[in-house]
């Protein structure tokens, strides 16, 4: 397979994988044009794994953008083995899959690099920790311990937290019948004023931006993906109420929300197929 096909059909997960660690479509565009521009160079011969290699380089750019933007606290990458942990703590795994609101974006922020890309790789996108470690240029046990720390520092702002079960349901079925019946007024009335949208790159049609924010922006989107609407059902997502649009049993694209009071703060479109395999979906 020619060079050029490969970063087409990796195309959209390397911007998805720029946009997660960097919270911005501009900086994520400009990873993603100077990841091609080292790949167009290389001598492919030499590389065994190319998708891997790719998404190396752009996580390594990602790693690059952040050093600069900021001043961030010296962090060693090596650890002592004696300090790693020997298992995963499943809820902890599950810090990132199931929703990255945009609460919990200004949270990363407060993360070293190193700990920002191990969080967001492996649990965001459930990269193994023998490749984070490969990204990072340290140790599996090391990688390890460093999205471990990253999760003690952040605690993740979830719907239960803000709202009742039983009433965060309501909210997001509301949200599915106006988009499906083009409900504006509906739609308005369920949206907070500074309310954003994120999105994985498959989720949306070339050129789109990977964040919306505010009522008419959010409400003139979903118009737009109207028919898609009426593909999708209420689901349980992480035990959490969510939409999703099914192929059998599998999502082929889920929305994750946040949700205070009784107003969407935040929903998250998830189509990576990274990310869906993470969720646990139930309809």
């Amino acid at each position: 397979m020619d060079r050029v096909t490969v970063f087409r059909r990796e195309y959209s997960h390397l911007l998805a994988v720029a946009f997660r660690i960097l919270g911005s479509d501009a900086d994520a565009q400009d990873v993603v044009q100077e990841a091609w521009l080292r790949y167009a160079r290389v001598d492919v011969e030499h590389v065994r794994n190319e998708p891997a290699w790719l998404t190396t380089v752009v996580t390594r750019l990602c790693l690059d953008v952040l050093r600069r933007s900021r001043e961030y606290p010296l962090e060693p990458v090596d650890f002592p083995a004696a300090s790693v942990d020997n298992g995963d703590n499943p809820e902890e795994i599950s810090l990132l899959a199931g929703e990255l609101t945009e609460a919990f974006t200004i949270l990363l922020d407060e993360l070293t690099p190193p700990q920002r890309v191990a969080l967001i790789l492996h649990d965001v996108f459930g990269t193994p920790f023998e490749e984070v470690a490969h990204v990072l240029g340290t140790t599996p046990g090391s990688a390890k311990k460093l999205a471990s720390r990253a999760r003690g520092r952040i605690r993740r702002p979830t719907s239960a937290g803000s709202v009742d079960p039983g009433a965060a349901r309501e909210v997001v079925s509301a949200f599915l019948r106006a988009a499906q019946q083009g409900d504006i007024d509906g739609l308005v009335g369920l949206l907070h004023p500074n309310v954003t949208r994120t999105a994985d790159p498959q989720a949306l049609p070339p050129d789109t931006a990977l964040r919306v924010r505010g009522v008419q922006a959010v409400v003139t989107e979903t118009q737009s993906f109207r028919d898609h609407a009426r593909r999708a059902r209420m689901v349980e997502i992480d035990g959490q109420p969510g939409i999703a649009v099914m192929s059998g049993h599998l999502p082929l694209t889920a929305l994750v929300f946040h949700i205070a009071g009784d107003r969407i703060v935040h929903y998250d479109v998830i189509a990576d197929p990274r990310r869906l395999a993470l969720l646990d979906v139930h309809h």
